[in-house]
């Protein structure tokens, strides 16, 4: 079982841009986060992972930026559960279940494949 908070990031290397994972004991969220913004003004976009107690651990999660930097993706257990579009500000998948797969097109989870083997 999870601990009481979690969380995960990963800055985009030039600097502007984060992906954002947190556990705070009752909800997880991945967030879009812009640095430059100011206190109250980061989040650009959120997508909600799970509600309750998740089954996974800190170190079960894991934020990645895919090859060209222009998406952020959340992997749970090495499979993409969320992804923004930098360009779009869309986000993809969420709604975490074991056993399950997230709704991400296959286009945007193709751009991922590269930093990680899916399973």
């Amino acid at each position: 079982m999870a601990s009481d908070e979690m969380f995960d990031s990963q800055l985009r290397s030039a600097g502007d841009l984060a992906g954002v994972f947190e556990f705070d004991g009752d909800a997880a969220y991945f967030y879009l986060y812009e640095m430059a913004e100011r206190q109250g003004q980061k989040i650009l976009s959120a997508i909600r992972i799970v509600v309750g107690t998740p089954d996974f651990k800190q170190e079960d999660v894991a934020v990645c930026w895919d090859e060209n930097e222009g998406r952020v993706g959340l992997l749970i257990r090495d499979k993409l559960w969320a992804a923004f579009d930098t360009i779009t500000r869309a986000g993809y998948g969420g709604n975490y279940h074991p056993g399950r797969r997230a709704e991400i097109p296959a286009e945007i989870a193709a751009s991922f494949e590269s930093r990680w083997k899916p399973n």
